[in-house]
């Protein structure tokens, strides 16, 4: 088999894994918010936390291998598949990133609109079941901020990159090496 074979077979390989991943993650999204989609495991899960850490577990690994597939491309479809990743990626951190920014006003006792206040408080007892309710928690809530905006940040530099053409791991190295060298 010729290395052109080889690299579609696994860029295919590679898109139908992250595929699955994200469509398994989506299910089990759908079923951790009480969609019956099939996934009766879920629903054997105690904690709330657990489920949801399924669905961040499933979701960035296939956003993650969806993103590297894209890179295996050349020309204008590399550039169009990284910025439909990106923004599939941006579209579905949103409301984690959000989750967590509503978790701490609604564990220090404030109420949020009807449609977010069930859902944020669902998550909150979860964790306090988990953590208590002392500063721990707070601090969970805050790295899961860093880590709602490391997964923001992260795809849309990364998709910059791609786009621009910029190897940033070339420039990094430029830009220490130079600087070891005058030190």
């Amino acid at each position: 088999m010729d290395s052109r074979k080889k690299k579609q077979l696994t860029q295919a390989a590679m898109i139908l894994v992250a595929a699955g991943l994200n469509i398994w993650g989506i299910l089990t999204l759908l079923q951790t918010l009480g969609a019956d989609v099939g996934l009766s495991y879920i629903d054997s899960i105690p904690n709330l936390v657990v489920k949801y850490v399924v669905v961040v577990a499933t979701m960035a690994c296939g956003i993650m291998l969806m993103s590297a597939a894209a890179g295996t491309f050349a020309g204008k479809v590399k550039n169009v598949f990284s910025i439909v990743v990106c923004a599939y990626s941006t579209i579905m951190t949103i409301p984690l990133f959000l989750a967590f920014i509503l978790m701490i006003p609604v564990a220090a006792g404030a109420s949020l609109p009807a449609f977010l206040d069930e859902m944020v408080r669902d998550i909150v007892v979860a964790f306090q079941s988990f953590l208590g309710t002392g500063g721990v928690q707070y601090l969970i809530y805050s790295l899961g901020i860093v880590m709602g905006a490391v997964f923001l940040a992260v795809p849309i530099l990364s998709t910059y990159f791609t786009v621009k053409d910029i190897d940033l791991i070339a420039l990094l190295k430029a830009k220490f090496g130079k600087k070891r060298e005058n030190d």
